[in-house]
């Protein structure tokens, strides 16, 4: 058992152990709320919506005199208007389009997002590490001129300079660490167990295959996440218009069937009541005396007045005859809809007007960003050609044969050539924030299939 346990915690701290990786970081978009709660909805619109024939269905019931003898009881039904199915399958339809294309918005979103702090802080590495270099050279040329100091060539000017920018250098690398380690934190809260982080730069295109695959233009299609969230809006809203134009054609309000009931037990009615009827044989005998009281008779003999007494009734209609129809129909010609075509017209024009400036603004972003991103790179090779020339030792030769002994030609050789390396890591940030950006207006970040959607953009 104690065997057992260790084994398990051993795997435990192993997992928990392990670098974050650009695969871990990638998956990691699959929890994030944001997409988790587009995907509900998305799920949801996506569910078919039944196909009625009425809008609304009601029961009404009516109490006839508060002797609670007649009840009528009636379902009445309020028809759809004419066209309203097929315009409501339409706006269900395009709703299920629209929440797909939000979907698809919002993974892009996520990745983004992922894809951004991974690579500021790939980035953010090299300088850190170039900073660090630029540094130390600062700090020999700090101890070169300690030790010219009383010498006729010594600078005090120099030297005042150098401690100032070690204190500007060290504040660099200061800001190195904090944004390294805030953006471990912030990619802590995407995936939360590692320990350490390990971004390898080949995941990264380079530049040469930026300038190669952007060389000629990009190009996006209207399955990009952006256009089609666009389109679907415009379907959306077309259908919404042709809704409110189909609810101006319920020529119908409603219709109804109903059935009155009449309880027996309860019915009385004033009948107006004759000798006849409450003397001798008559049917109301049991309303002699009322009757007698009311026209002040005695008998049937020399009476000849009449009285109006609350008697019993009976139901004495035909089943048939208990049920009635209640129907309404609409009069078109006197309403004040007749603007609704008109309104329809141009709702639909206003959505197709939104979405037409959508995709202009989609593709002059991305054609604005492509030519960025190759002028950037022609800069970025401009930095990297002097570095490989000081790299390569000729630019410190001509330096060596200028100073002799002087070693401070030397440093400063060094240090320009770091500089031009920090430049063009620069460059490199701002070249990979408007790749990000290409890659999210043209929807390849879109492709939950894809491993590596940096490269994936070249193709």
């Amino acid at each position: 058992m104690n065997r057992f346990a260790f084994i398990v915690a051993s795997m435990a701290v192993a997992t928990y152990a392990a670098p974050l990786t650009w695969e871990q970081l990638i998956e990691s978009v699959k929890t994030d709320p944001v997409f988790v709660a587009s995907q509900k909805r998305s799920e949801a619109a996506s569910s078919s919506s039944p196909l009625k024939l009425w809008d609304n269905v009601e029961f009404r019931y009516k109490l006839d005199g508060f002797s609670f003898a007649k009840h009528d009881f009636e379902l009445r039904i309020k028809p759809k208007a004419f066209g309203s199915g097929s315009a409501d399958k339409e706006y269900y339809e395009a709703q299920k389009n629209y929440q797909n294309a939000r979907l698809s918005v919002d993974l892009s979103y996520g990745l983004y997002e992922r894809y951004d702090r991974a690579i500021r802080y790939v980035i953010r590495q090299k300088l850190a590490m170039l900073n660090q270099q630029l540094y130390q050279v600062n700090q020999d040329r700090i101890e070169v001129l300690h030790l010219k100091a009383g010498a006729s060539t010594f600078n005090t000017q120099e030297l005042i300079a150098a401690i100032e920018e070690e204190s500007a250098l060290r504040a660099e690398l200061m800001s190195d660490s904090a944004a390294l380690r805030d953006a471990e934190l912030k990619m802590k809260s995407w995936v939360p167990d590692f320990d350490g982080v390990d971004l390898d730069s080949a995941f990264m295109p380079t530049m040469d295959e930026l300038s190669t695959s952007l060389g000629g233009g990009f190009a996006i299609d209207e399955h990009a996440p952006l256009i089609m969230k666009a389109k679907s809006k415009m379907a959306s809203e077309q259908a919404n218009a042709k809704q409110d134009l189909a609810k101006n054609r319920d020529f119908i309000s409603h219709i109804g069937i109903g059935y009155s009931m009449e309880i027996e037990s309860l019915l009385e009615k004033y009948k107006e009541l004759e000798p006849a009827d409450v003397y001798g044989t008559g049917s109301y005998a049991d309303y002699k005396d009322d009757f007698e009281k009311k026209t002040g008779c005695t008998g049937v003999f020399g009476c000849t007045g009449t009285a109006s007494i609350l008697v019993p009734d009976v139901d004495n209609r035909k089943t048939a005859d208990k049920f009635f129809v209640n129907l309404a129909v609409k009069l078109p010609f006197f309403d004040s809809n007749n603007g609704s075509a008109v309104k329809n017209q141009v709702a639909q024009l206003d959505a197709e007007s939104d979405y037409l400036d959508a995709v202009r603004q989609v593709n002059q972003k991305v054609g604005r960003l492509s030519e960025e991103i190759v002028a950037l790179v022609a800069q970025w090779k401009v930095q990297k050609e002097f570095v490989q020339k000081v790299n390569a030792g000729s630019i410190f030769e001509d330096f060596a044969k200028s100073a002799g002994s002087d070693p401070l030609l030397l440093l400063r050789a060094r240090e320009s050539a770091l500089e031009s390396d920090i430049k063009a890591v620069k460059l490199e940030a701002d070249i990979f924030d408007r790749y990000l950006m290409l890659l999210d207006y043209a929807g390849v970040f879109a492709n939950p299939s894809v491993q590596n959607h940096l490269r994936e953009g070249l193709k």
